[in-house]
């Protein structure tokens, strides 16, 4: 019998990002996939009790492992289970992995090195950190998971991995694509013109670079003259560097019209990006870029930040522009406002463009990673 070990604590989240997106996609569509029931099993670890809402198939089943402090279950508690009862495979699709993990094999998904590209967009111990999870994991890990091409070339270069020992796997867009929207209502309770506002979906945060976005935005206004009805919207909790974008934006002569929503529910988000003159991503660095595909579900035109993993993710189904041009940003959210024959196309072309990612492709390549590893 071949048992993997899964690290599911993503699945507890309340507000999930990105990468717990990720988790969330990812372990539900493996567990669509069928085990070979007389050889293979599958053990979720977490800290908390199985959410009611989670039904696990023949073969799978859920451990929670109670832990008293607010910090360490990864290192302290996980890594007492997989001494005390090791599986034959590891896996966390959450990128670190348990300071001991005794005769388990390990896999892990390495999300992005953006650390290694914008250091000051990341606090100190944030910063070390992630250096320190990225050093064990190219040393102990068997096999890798990169997210990108991007990511895997980051990986070899940087740290020297071999080629051979990571295996892309992309992502695909996030529940987006389910969500009934009530778009009528949604825009009703954000006081929002359909088409007069500009849309950022994605963390407040130094990283993500929204400060240029509200640059650029501020400009664009200056241009438009008082009275213009364009808005510029911000959906996400706030992060490391965010209270700078708010700042920016509370002390500009249009801070009015620039809406920081928070923690937004899928179902309002899909409404607000059905309904967005465009989708504006300034981010300073991916591991991939989930927020880009979802806006193309969404049917919300593109522009995106100049940056190796967003051509790979975006094709040509985007506006590409250097992350921190604030005159290049002005005038891509300008050509947005104006040029509705070019908006066109950049829907059409996302609509397109995003059928070539699946989770259930990201998950037919997880497990034959992870059925390579257990049988080597």
């Amino acid at each position: 019998m071949i048992t993997y070990g899964i690290d599911g604590t993503a699945l507890l989240l309340p507000h999930p990002t990105g990468v717990e997106r990720y988790v969330a996609n990812v372990l539900q569509s493996m567990m669509k996939m069928p085990l070979t029931l007389s050889e293979e099993r599958v053990v979720l670890y977490a800290p908390k009790p199985k959410p009611d809402s989670l039904v696990l198939p023949e073969g799978w089943s859920w451990k929670e492992l109670g832990f008293w402090l607010p910090k360490g279950w990864t290192h302290i508690r996980l890594s007492a289970e997989l001494l005390a009862h090791p599986p034959d495979v590891f896996f966390n699709p959450a990128h670190e992995i348990p300071y001991l993990h005794r005769r388990a094999k390990v896999v892990t998904t390495v999300h992005d090195v953006v650390f290694r590209h914008a250091p000051a967009a990341y606090p100190a111990a944030n910063l070390r950190r992630q250096e320190w999870a990225v050093k064990r994991i190219v040393k102990q890990a068997e096999a890798m998971l990169a997210v990108s091409e991007a990511t895997k070339k980051d990986l070899i270069q940087m740290y020297k991995v071999p080629a051979e020992k990571i295996t892309v796997t992309h992502l695909a867009p996030g529940g987006l694509g389910d969500a009934v929207s009530d778009a009528a209502n949604t825009l009703r309770k954000y006081a929002l013109t359909p088409g007069m506002y500009m849309m950022y979906v994605s963390r407040i945060e130094a990283k993500k670079n929204p400060q240029t976005l509200i640059r650029a935005f501020i400009e664009l206004r200056r241009r438009y003259g008082v009275g213009h009805p364009l808005k510029l919207v911000l959906v996400g909790d706030p992060g490391f560097g965010g209270e700078d974008a708010k700042r920016l934006a509370q002390t500009s002569n249009c801070k009015d019209d620039i809406l920081f929503l928070g923690y937004v529910p899928d179902a309002e988000v899909k409404g607000l990006l059905e309904n967005a003159l465009c989708f504006a991503f300034p981010s300073l660095g991916e591991g991939f870029g989930i927020p880009v595909l979802e806006a193309m579900v969404c049917g919300a035109p593109a522009v995106v930040s100049d940056l190796p993993v967003l051509h790979e993710v975006a094709g040509e189904a985007a506006l590409f522009v250097p992350p921190l041009d604030v005159a290049r940003w002005t005038v891509a959210l300008d050509t947005m406002l104006i040029d509705q024959k070019r908006r066109a196309e950049l829907v059409a072309l996302g609509k397109e463009r995003v059928k070539q990612f699946t989770w259930d492709k990201t998950a037919a390549t997880t497990w034959s990673v992870l059925r390579a590893t257990a049988h080597e």
